[in-house]
């Protein structure tokens, strides 16, 4: 959905129509993985394309509020926040692939989701639906608010792996219920 929205944005300058697509991405984003938590529903390819498409909806986002900011300040609270996700993203694939280990997402990596979807879609919603710009300074402090609950979040990431160890333990808070099912499902340890 962020490839379509991106795609009435800059091709079709639908901006409004744009920016409700987003927001219904957001919105099915939140639900999927509420009821994939809350009923057991997690499987392998969910853990690795949720993530994935957090990542391509946030740049699309991202990358039109830098836009329409117009600031260098602004960017580089953008670029600073893909360092982020660089990072932990690299330590999840390290994690899994060196230890066999997955790393589920934490209240916290929730928590920065939540709030970089409501930040940024909010700006935009603010420019594209009521026509009204956002000042590059209320921008940039919404970023650099999301970007504290962000790092705190990868700071938090790295020291519980770190606590656990390679191998890890059980890592059953938010993760599959039902890891007989999935052979990568976080409950596990594998070897």
């Amino acid at each position: 959905m962020a490839g379509i929205a991106g795609f009435l944005a800059a091709v079709v300058r639908a901006d409004a129509a744009a920016v409700a697509v987003l927001i219904a991405a957001a919105l099915l984003d939140a639900f999927d993985g509420w009821y994939a938590r809350t009923f057991s529903q997690c499987s392998a390819l969910g853990k690795h394309l949720d993530p994935f498409a957090d990542k391509l909806l946030m740049g699309v986002v991202y990358s039109w509020i830098g836009a329409d900011a117009g600031s260098p300040l602004v960017w580089t609270l953008i670029a600073l926040s893909g360092v982020r996700e660089a990072a932990i993203t690299v330590l999840r694939s390290y994690s899994l692939r060196l230890h066999g280990r997955f790393i589920p997402a934490s209240r916290l990596g929730r928590a920065k989701m939540l709030a970089q979807s409501v930040a940024g879609l909010t700006i935009l919603s603010i420019t594209h639906f009521l026509g009204r710009s956002v000042p590059a300074e209320i921008v940039a402090g919404a970023l650099l608010a999301t970007l504290v609950v962000s790092y705190a979040g990868g700071i938090a990431y790295v020291v519980e792996w770190r606590r656990r160890g390679p191998r890890g333990g059980d890592e059953s808070k938010g993760a599959c219920r039902r890891p007989e099912a999935d052979p990568l499902c976080a409950t596990q340890i594998h070897g």
